[in-house]
């Protein structure tokens, strides 16, 4: 149900012109997509322009016979401002009228004929971000994707359910490459070998994608210097395959002994030793690639090869690149600092090496999540991903970076859309990848589908604790509230020391109404918070459940710890939403909108 519509008006004012049949408004004759609610709530205001629209008629007339919290409305009215902008005048088309309602306060007048019909019917729950009010007893945050309340929707978005199937073909091999051994008896090596098995693992996803499905390092580095068999790894990471090796540098020459393994029955298929100057470790990458698909009677068709991975390599520029993605790896503050600097220095002795753009991308991008603002690194990160994806069009996690960026820096839908489906074209083993399409995905209310590429993301990667923090959002604003529980909790069983975690569960156990639940995993998220991300989502937790006096000092405490590192605004806002600060909720979504924060 929605607002009761008298039938063939359309209003205009200002530059706007808004169709109440077709439910569509313009602005200069282009559509500009609202989520429903919005729209709906516009409406009403329009329909009654120059008169004081009640809240309590604003709420029952957009959400008839369901509670919805102020807030919520509040939320609302916010975004239109936002997209509207001022009246010629300078006003705001949406006046508040304190303790009462609001206005629409811009001259309106009606014409006899609707618009052109740019929308095939009114927009469902399908077509737009899913902003409908929940079953009494419930509300549903959406403060972590600013883009579907703060930004239009592009009109083109579609569903996509029916470009990939949900699981992979069942013809796929799943090979994990275990971190290679580091044989030169320098720990200060190390990297070396690391890096050696991340380049390995990209050139293998994707050489035959299709046919051959690639664990991300992410999972496979905690079986560093392991002891446990390779069915016993084969079993945790659900693969048929592993491929071992060692690595020792010498001066100008590399050994490289690579060997594949049938994980059942812990046979060897294919073992080979490479002893090549330096300069050829690109080659031997390749080399052990076409081994191992031979081995796996996978035929190697056409593909599409990354120029990146065909060419020689620069030594001092190769050598600051695997400096850099080894400290990206450490995820502190400093080294990913550290990380920025080696692919800089990188990129200065070697610019035409798409690899070193897309990996600097995805160092500011890691700077964003914690350290600061979207608005002051992201454009950096969006110059680099531009930069490697012109240079090498055929390398994947340069379309993931740009996608990032067109989905949580620009706003612009249908060109991140783009973006991921390429990289999945490139290479469907890519978590980050699958990750990010299903952010896409959420961020349009499509959630079965987001869920779905949740999942798929967990089979190439089903041990990295930052995949499934990420994840835990799309669970929570689905509204799932039973599973946000089961995935939290296989989260910490994953790594019982994150605090995010933690803060997930109590804020899903707070949703749910389970007052003793939630204090207890509020209690553990406190303990362990490392980020005022991690204190200000349990603080809206606490809020929730009557802990006020609790949630204020704790939120308190976060926008301390946010003068010296970044903290996402729309979190902020939630918490004050739950301690009933209205105005200064208004303010932080404001302040978020500013810094673009996701």
């Amino acid at each position: 149900m929605g607002v009761r519509l008298k039938s063939k008006h359309l209003y205009g004012f200002g530059s706007y012109r808004l169709d109440a049949v077709e439910r569509v408004l313009l602005r200069d004759g282009q559509p500009v997509t609202l989520p429903p609610k919005d729209l709906e709530t516009l409406l009403v205001l329009v329909e009654r322009a120059g008169h004081i629209v009640e809240k309590e008629e604003l709420l029952e007339k957009v959400w008839p016979g369901v509670f919805v919290e102020e807030g919520n409305l509040a939320r609302h009215i916010f975004n239109l401002r936002q997209v509207l902008g001022d009246t010629a005048d300078g006003r705001k088309y949406i006046e508040t009228i304190p303790k009462r309602g609001y206005r629409f306060v811009a001259a309106v007048h009606e014409d006899p004929e609707p618009a052109a019909p740019l929308l095939a019917g009114p927009q469902t729950s399908e077509q737009a971000p899913s902003m409908v009010p929940l079953p009494l007893g419930q509300k549903k945050s959406l403060w972590l994707w600013p883009l579907t309340s703060l930004v239009t929707l592009a009109v083109t978005a579609v569903l996509v359910s029916h470009f990939w199937p949900r699981n992979p073909s069942p013809q796929r091999v799943m090979l994990a490459v275990l971190p290679f051994a580091n044989l030169s008896g320098d720990v200060h090596e190390d990297y070396f070998a690391d890096g050696l098995t991340e380049e390995m693992i990209a050139q293998l996803g994707q050489l035959q994608p299709a046919k051959l499905g690639v664990i991300a390092r992410t999972s496979t580095v905690r079986y560093k210097d392991t002891r446990e068999t390779a069915a016993q790894i084969a079993r945790e990471l659900g693969v048929g395959y592993l491929l071992e090796g060692s690595v020792r540098r010498g001066g100008e020459r590399v050994r490289v002994t690579a060997q594949l393994i049938q994980a059942g029955e812990q046979t060897h298929l294919w073992a080979e030793t490479y002893e090549r100057p330096l300069t050829d470790v690109l080659n031997i990458q390749k080399e052990i690639a076409e081994k191992i698909t031979h081995s796996l009677s996978i035929q190697l068709l056409p593909v599409e090869t990354s120029s990146s991975a065909s060419s020689r390599v620069n030594l001092e520029s190769y050598d600051k690149y695997l400096l850099g993605l080894h400290e990206l790896g450490q995820g502190t503050r400093e080294s990913e600092n550290k990380a920025i600097q080696y692919f800089q220095e990188a990129i200065a002795r070697d610019p035409k090496d798409a690899r070193l753009y897309s990996a600097l991308a995805e160092a500011y991008t890691a700077v964003v999540t914690y350290y600061s603002s979207p608005a002051e690194v992201m454009p950096r990160a969006k110059e680099a991903a531009l930069r490697a994806v012109e240079l090498d069009p055929n390398l994947g996690s340069a379309h993931v970076r740009l996608g990032y960026v067109r989905l949580f820096f620009d706003w612009d839908w249908p060109a991140a859309e783009r973006e991921y489906r390429r990289a999945f074209e490139i290479n469907p083993s890519l978590p980050e990848a699958q990750l990010g399409y299903a952010n896409y995905l959420a961020t349009l209310g499509h959630f079965d589908e987001a869920i779905s590429r949740v999942q798929q993301a967990y089979l190439f990667d089903p041990l990295a604790l930052e995949s499934r923090n990420e994840a835990l959002w799309i669970y929570y604003f689905s509204g799932r509230m039973p599973e946000t529980v089961e995935q939290a909790q296989k989260t910490i069983e994953l790594e019982p020391a994150a605090g995010l975690p933690h803060a997930m569960l109590a804020l899903a156990y707070a949703q749910m109404g389970q007052r003793a639940e939630t204090l207890r995993a509020a209690e553990n998220a406190i303990r362990l918070a490392n980020s005022p991300s991690v204190l200000t989502t349990t603080a809206a937790a606490l809020a929730r459940v009557g802990q006020k006096h609790e949630a204020k000092q704790l939120l308190s405490k976060a926008l301390e710890q946010a003068k010296e590192r970044y903290v996402c605004r729309f979190l902020v806002a939630d918490a004050y939403v739950e301690l009933g600060d209205t105005e200064k909720a208004l303010e932080s979504l404001e302040q978020g909108f500013l810094q673009r924060s996701t």
